[in-house]
């Protein structure tokens, strides 16, 4: 799984976890929520998806392999940027560096 997918997990755990803690609180008590339970919610979202994928790789790889990726997203929508505004994207070359780093 790559980082990105992972960020996006748990990004989109912790919005989850806080939209329905909002919505709950908003519903049942009749009162704005706080940004102190939204943030709180928040972190508990989070911390379940990692929790999760720690627990249950595989059942987490075969969820994430129905999903697109975020980088098929991301250049979907980098080429119809590109598209619309006319100009094409140049791909870049890695360069391999040998010798020693220089931190």
């Amino acid at each position: 799984m790559s980082s990105t997918t992972l960020a996006a997990g748990i990004a989109l755990g912790g919005v989850i976890i806080s939209g329905m803690g909002a919505a709950t609180t908003y519903t049942m008590e009749k009162k704005q929520p706080t940004i102190k339970s939204i943030m709180r919610d928040f972190i508990i979202g989070c911390v379940l998806v990692l929790m999760l994928v720690q627990l249950l790789p595989d059942s987490v790889q075969t969820v994430m392999g129905f999903l697109p990726s975020a980088s098929a997203v991301l250049s979907g929508a980098a080429a119809i940027a590109a598209t619309a505004t006319g100009t094409s994207d140049q791909t870049n070359e890695m360069e391999i560096h040998v010798g020693v780093p220089g931190f």
